[in-house]
């Protein structure tokens, strides 16, 4: 990590991550013994944050709190980093060596991305090319995308659109409130028959995203 941005609220570590397991569990019911791949925007527009996080921390905070919970429950994780360089990717697994691989993949990502805003790369790619290697996918289950959506591309929605198809698909919009309570010109999450949205603010502490995070957060049938 950069020595200027390893500074609390802006960079990951595993430790924290990890610790997150009790938080995810504390009075919630499990998500459900299915697979679930995780996907973590860590685009250069990811890595700003007012108030308590980067907006690229409370993705992964999310998507760690939903990965510990499907692991409790006997399912599969896996992970999608994605940002300016090449992405990270970690096949589903089960059981507790599956998150220590997702919480690494999150971490070294996060890492990648903010040497290469360091080096200057601020420009974001668009999302939907981001996203091709999800077209790889054999299995179905379940899609978790963790992400500011700015930047998404012409073909975004036609992409999430095929994946919906195939997938349960979750799309988690991380904002990022200023001190008055206005936002800050945020990229509307895509609204899509037969996907779930749901915002996050990044200035939420993890418990407080563990309320949200229900089990139950519906989707379309």
């Amino acid at each position: 990590m950069t020595a200027a941005l390893d500074v609390p609220g802006a960079t990951l570590r595993c430790r924290d991550l990890e610790a997150l397991r009790d938080t995810a569990l504390a009075g919630c019911p499990g998500w459900g013994a299915n697979e679930t791949m995780l996907v973590a925007d860590f685009r250069p527009s990811m890595l700003r944050g007012l108030i308590r996080a980067f907006r690229s921390v409370a993705a992964a905070e999310a998507l760690v709190l939903i990965g510990w919970r499907v692991i409790e429950a006997g399912g599969q994780v896996g992970l999608l980093a994605i940002g300016s360089g090449a992405p990270v990717l970690v096949p589903p697994q089960s059981g507790a060596g599956a998150m220590q691989e997702v919480i690494s993949g999150l971490v070294r990502a996060h890492d990648m991305a903010a040497a290469h805003a360091m080096a200057g790369r601020l420009d974001d790619p668009p999302l939907d090319r981001c996203l091709v290697s999800l077209d790889r996918l054999t299995t179905d289950g379940e899609l978790v995308i963790a992400s500011g959506f700015e930047t998404p591309g012409a073909a975004l929605l036609r992409r999430l659109g095929m994946l919906s198809q195939t997938h349960a698909l979750r799309l988690v919009q991380i904002t990022d409130l200023s001190f008055t309570g206005e936002m800050q010109d945020e990229q509307a999450a895509p609204e899509l028959p037969g996907a779930s949205a749901i915002s996050l603010d990044a200035c939420l502490p993890p418990d407080a995203i563990a309320r949200i995070l229900r089990s139950d957060w519906s989707l379309p049938g």
